[in-house]
């Protein structure tokens, strides 16, 4: 248990001022908007980047973003322990250095596949900040102070936000200038906010965890973990471009599940794995798990397939498009303000059932939409209800999380949700961009290429609502009638 039982702070403030307190919070806060931004700034221009690199098809255009989250997710597993031997500020500036370089590169792009692997590239320094963010933070405020879940639920608002707000920089250049200025920009923006980390964050916050060793770092594991997640997830997204026809992809596809079971074998072999084989033995925390990837994937799909369909389908600007996906904003602020509230006297199950249902009525909504423009009647709530699932389901998994696993298993285990989150996004437009490919009649039915990849979404919500009502539980309940 966490030192809750002393009233006063266990150590001295790491801030010389509350100034400094304040800037920390917005540096830290800003990284998650910059990590969904990464998203948003491409979504929204991603019309203007497939015309000027002959990319045509959703199936193309899908691995835009899929490549950023798939790296994302997979460095993920490893950034955290990084951050422990090596110091979270030190690898949380490589963050962001790493995603101004490969920015920077995105906008000189002129091929898909540099672009492809430019945007996969950025994804690892999202993968560095993400995991980092949260420690520095964790390690920052005393256990539930006012001023930690202040910190944190600034972080969770600035997620939702950075989807629209990305891509309010990405379609702010592509229809005024060029969309590679959106990508220079952001380059510049990482420089600024690195160089605001190492002048912001104390050294006390940042610094690695005293006693680890690198002989201890779990080499094996990550090498056959990274290699295995990103096969797995390669093989989905590029079978939606060329067909499960090709042979390449059932191989990458066979190699990539090989590298995860030697990954899984591996886990109980070494002394600091990067994913502890007992966190599967935890009550709670495998339902947790699957509930958070199916809903997840529901919602890349609505993120995804809505903004095109804005585009693609009812022909809007982009900037037009992002207008139209406000929303997401004003429901990600009623959602986070809202669960502080009652997070702690109701049961966390609850909570993360209506996430899912979130996710489910989002993609419900859209599949009804037609060629004609009803934004007031199914865009609008759409975009407003379904932001739920991201903001409610985070609270409620960190909960949960908590609750079933050690303490010392803690790290590893939010590590491996935003792994979870990531890759779920890159799992499900794979999977998504597959099922579009099957049903819009060769691109001559555009409507039914979107409503395919709702359904999609549909049923992954479902499933991950029917594991949280039957295999979830908060035992913080227990024994209460």
């Amino acid at each position: 248990m966490s030192n809750s039982g002393s009233p006063i702070s266990p150590e001295p403030s790491h801030f010389s001022s509350p100034l400094q307190e304040v800037l920390f919070i917005l540096v830290i806060g800003l990284s998650q908007l910059f990590s969904v931004g990464g998203i948003g700034n491409t979504a929204f221009s991603v019309q203007h980047i497939g015309g000027a690199l002959n990319a045509s098809s959703n199936a193309q255009t899908s691995w835009f973003l899929a490549a950023y989250a798939l790296c994302s997710g997979v460095f993920v597993l490893v950034a955290g322990r990084l951050g422990d031997h090596f110091g979270h500020k030190s690898v949380f500036i490589f963050g962001w250095i790493w995603m101004a370089i490969w920015s920077l590169i995105s906008g000189f792009a002129h091929s898909v596949i540099l672009f492809d692997v430019a945007r996969a590239m950025t994804g690892i320094g999202n993968g560095a900040l993400v995991p980092n963010s949260f420690a520095l933070l964790a390690r920052a405020f005393p256990p539930f102070s006012t001023k930690k879940n202040i910190a944190f639920a600034f972080l969770g608002f600035c997620a939702p936000s950075g989807y629209i707000f990305g891509g309010l920089i990405g379609a702010a250049f592509a229809e005024n200038v060029t969309w590679r200025w959106g990508y220079w920009f952001w380059a510049i923006g990482c420089l600024v906010l690195g160089l605001a980390t190492a002048v912001i964050v104390p050294h006390s916050v940042g610094s690695p965890i005293p006693g680890l060793s690198l002989r201890q770092f779990d080499y094996i594991g990550t090498c056959t973990g990274i290699t295995g997640l990103v096969l797995f997830a390669f093989a989905w997204n590029q079978a939606s471009v060329v067909g499960w026809h090709e042979p390449y992809t059932y191989a990458l596809l066979i190699v990539g599940i090989l590298f995860t079971i030697i990954f899984v074998i591996s886990q109980s072999r070494v002394s600091a794995p990067v994913l502890p084989n007992s966190l599967w033995t935890r009550k709670g925390f495998a339902p947790v798990v699957a509930a958070m990837f199916f809903g997840w994937m529901s919602f890349s799909i609505f993120l995804y397939y809505t903004t095109t369909f804005i585009l693609d389908v009812h022909h809007k600007l982009p900037l037009s498009a992002v207008a139209e996906m406000v929303p997401l904003v004003i429901g990600g602020f009623f959602a986070t303000a809202s669960v502080g509230g009652f997070i702690a006297r109701v049961p966390a199950q609850y909570i993360f059932g209506v996430s899912m249902f979130s996710f489910l009525i989002g993609n419900l909504l859209m599949s009804f939409a037609p060629y004609s423009e009803v934004y007031w009647a199914l865009i609008f709530p759409a975009c407003l209800l379904v932001v739920g699932g991201p903001d409610l389901s985070f609270a409620s998994s960190g909960i949960l999380i908590t609750n079933a696993v050690l303490p010392e298993e803690q790290g590893a285990a939010g590590s491996f949700i935003s792994t979870v989150v990531q890759y779920a996004i890159a799992i499900g437009l794979g999977i998504a961009a597959t099922v579009e490919a099957h049903v819009n009649q060769g691109g001559r039915d555009v409507v039914m290429g979107f409503r395919g990849p709702y359904w999609l979404g549909i049923g992954f919500a479902a499933v991950g609502l029917i594991i949280v009502v039957v295999f979830v539980r908060d035992h913080r309940f227990d024994g209460q009638g």
